[in-house]
C-alpha cells in the first residue's frame, strides 16, 4: 500500500511537472512576438537585408522574433501584409504610394499602412549580353525580355523605361520569368535581356557576370526624366551603378533606383516597432557582417526620403532616438 502510494504520489508529481513545464512553453510562446518578413526574390539585396535586420533583432532577445520568407515580389508582399500572411514587408514607394491610396493594381485603399524605415533605393538593372546591339531601353524592341514575376518591381519600372523610349507593350517578346530563370536564359542564349529591380552587387548577377560576358544598360537623362515624371514624387531617383560592381564592367552606369521601405501595419506595436528600430540601427556594423548591403542605410538617405504612406506613431521617435531625421509625409 505505501509502495503504491509512493508510486502514485511519483506519478502525480511527474505529471504535475509536465504540465507546469508545458504551460510554461505556452506562456513563454505567447509572450514572445513573432513577425514574418516578406522580402524579394532569394537570390536578391532586400531578402539578404532582412536576413540581416533579423539577425540582430533575433540576437539575444526572448521576447521577439523576426523570420524573413522570400516573395514573388511587393505586390505579393502587399497582399501577405492586408491578409496578416506577414507583419513586415519591403515596398518600394510608387507601390506603397497607390496601395495606400487604393490606385493602379490595388483594388481597396489599405489606409492602415505604415513606414518604418528607407532602406536603400534598388537599382533598376538591364543586363544583355556583351555581344548584343542594344545600348539602351529604346533597342530592346524585338527582344526577348526577362521583366521579373508578375508583381514584381521590375514588371513596372523596366516597362517605364522602355516606353519612354517608344517600346510599348507588345513591341517586345515579355517573359515574367524569376531572377533564377533569367540568369539562366542570359546564359544559355535563351532569353535576350535580363531586367530586375535589386541593389547593386546581388550576388545571381555576380555570378552571371563571371560566368558570361554581359553588359549592363545605361539611361539618358531625358529617360530618366520620363520615368520620374510617370511617377509620385519620390518614388523613383537617379543612381549609379559604380564602375567595378561587376566582373568586366569597366564604366558607371547610369540608371535610376526605386527607394525600398520595411513597413508594416499601423497596428504593430509601438513597442514592437521601436524595438526593430534600436536594436537594427544600434548594430549597424553587426548587421553589415551579415550583407553588406546594410551599409546604403545612410543618415543622409532617411533624411532625403520621402515617405509615400504615414510613418507609423512609433516610428520618427525611434529615428530621432538613434540620430536620424526624417521628412514628414504630406497627402
Amino acid at each position: 500500500m505505501t509502495t503504491k502510494s509512493k508510486r502514485g504520489s511519483l506519478k502525480t508529481g511527474l505529471l504535475g511537472l509536465a504540465m507546469a513545464s508545458t504551460l510554461g512553453t505556452a506562456a513563454f510562446a505567447q509572450d514572445r512576438t513573432e513577425l514574418g518578413f516578406a522580402t524579394s526574390a532569394s537570390g536578391g539585396t532586400g531578402y539578404m537585408y532582412a536576413v540581416s535586420v533579423a539577425t540582430v533583432v533575433n540576437e539575444d532577445s526572448e521576447d521577439l522574433k523576426i523570420t524573413p520568407f522570400p516573395s514573388a515580389g511587393v505586390v505579393e508582399n502587399d497582399r501577405l501584409l492586408r491578409g496578416d500572411e506577414a507583419q513586415l514587408i519591403l515596398h518600394t514607394g510608387g507601390e506603397a504610394y497607390d496601395s495606400y491610396r487604393g490606385e493602379g493594381r490595388y483594388p481597396s485603399a489599405a489606409t492602415d499602412l505604415r513606414a518604418i524605415l528607407p532602406i536603400y533605393a534598388s537599382l533598376v538593372q538591364i543586363v544583355v549580353p556583351a555581344d548584343t546591339e542594344a545600348t539602351r531601353p529604346g533597342d530592346l524592341k524585338g527582344k526577348r525580355v526577362g521583366l521579373g514575376e508578375p508583381g514584381s518591381s521590375a514588371n513596372t519600372y523596366v516597362r517605364q523605361a522602355m516606353e519612354a523610349e517608344g517600346v510599348k507593350d507588345g513591341d517586345y517578346d515579355a517573359r515574367p520569368n524569376s531572377l533564377t530563370e533569367q540568369v539562366a536564359g542570359v546564359r544559355d542564349g535563351n532569353l535576350d535581356v535580363l531586367s530586375i529591380v535589386m541593389g547593386a552587387g546581388a550576388p545571381a548577377l555576380q555570378d552571371l557576370a563571371t560566368s558570361r560576358d554581359v553588359r549592363w544598360i545605361s539611361m539618358a537623362p531625358d529617360t530618366l526624366q520620363s520615368v520620374m515624371e510617370m511617377n509620385p514624387p519620390g518614388a523613383v531617383v537617379p543612381a549609379i551603378i559604380k564602375a567595378g560592381t561587376y566582373a568586366g564592367q569597366d564604366s558607371d552606369v547610369q540608371t535610376f533606383g526605386v527607394p525600398i521601405w520595411i513597413m508594416a501595419r499601423a497596428d504593430l506595436t509601438d513597442a514592437v516597432v521601436t524595438q526593430i528600430l534600436t536594436r537594427f540601427l544600434g548594430n549597424m556594423d553587426r548587421a553589415s557582417e551579415v550583407h553588406p548591403i546594410v551599409t546604403n542605410t545612410t543618415k543622409e538617405f532617411v533624411a532625403g526620403a520621402t515617405p509615400p504612406v504615414p510613418w507609423h506613431d512609433a516610428a520618427v521617435s525611434g529615428l530621432e532616438e538613434m540620430g536620424y531625421s526624417s521628412l514628414p509625409f504630406s497627402e
